[in-house]
């Protein structure tokens, strides 16, 4: 299970490769977009906090991808029936951003957590199966959750930081210099 830092991470690599395909122009607002798609999946667990609990809620609808692919295409059909100035280009960096999230947290669920019922509902509501992989990147369960210091904060983050940190600034750095 990744963290909001590890989203934000993989969702602006995700944005910034497709930025360069399509030609977007760099700008606050395509990488602060890119964010906030990124870690949008996760705003079911506030959902908790006016009632909406259950066994299996959290990583179900919100991490489907025919769900965020609904939603992306009801968005674009709103934006243009508004009339919003968004540039095309912007929004798909936008999109797979958020397409960038349940991805990577079936990369981070393995086995033990997928056993609690944390593997990823990635065809929700076609399919109850819950994805992960037997050798996830690194699975650090809730840890992140239970953390009390900063210390350990900085403890769980550490291995994401290491393995996502690196290849995604190697791929960004690689997308600005060719």
């Amino acid at each position: 299970m990744a963290s909001p830092v590890g989203h934000a991470i993989v969702g602006l690599t995700a944005a910034a490769v497709v930025a360069r395909t399509a030609g977007a122009p760099p700008s606050p607002g395509l990488w602060g977009g890119a964010i906030i798609a990124a870690g949008l999946p996760d705003l079911d667990l506030a959902l908790g906090l006016v009632g909406l609990r259950g066994p299996h809620f959290h990583r179900n609808a919100s991490h489907s991808i025919l769900v965020i692919v609904a939603v992306g295409l009801v968005a674009a059909a709103v934006a243009f029936g508004l009339r919003m100035d968004v540039d095309w280009r912007v929004a798909v960096c936008w999109f797979v951003a958020l397409l960038s999230h349940p991805l990577l947290d079936v990369c981070t669920t393995g086995p033990t957590s997928a056993a609690g019922g944390w593997g990823i509902a990635m065809f929700w509501p076609l399919s109850p199966r819950r994805w992960y992989l037997r050798r996830p990147l690194f699975d650090p369960g809730d840890a992140l959750v239970r953390c009390r210091s900063v210390r350990c904060v900085w403890q769980c983050l550490r291995p994401e930081l290491l393995r996502l940190g690196g290849v995604c600034g190697a791929v960004v750095l690689m997308t600005l210099l060719v």
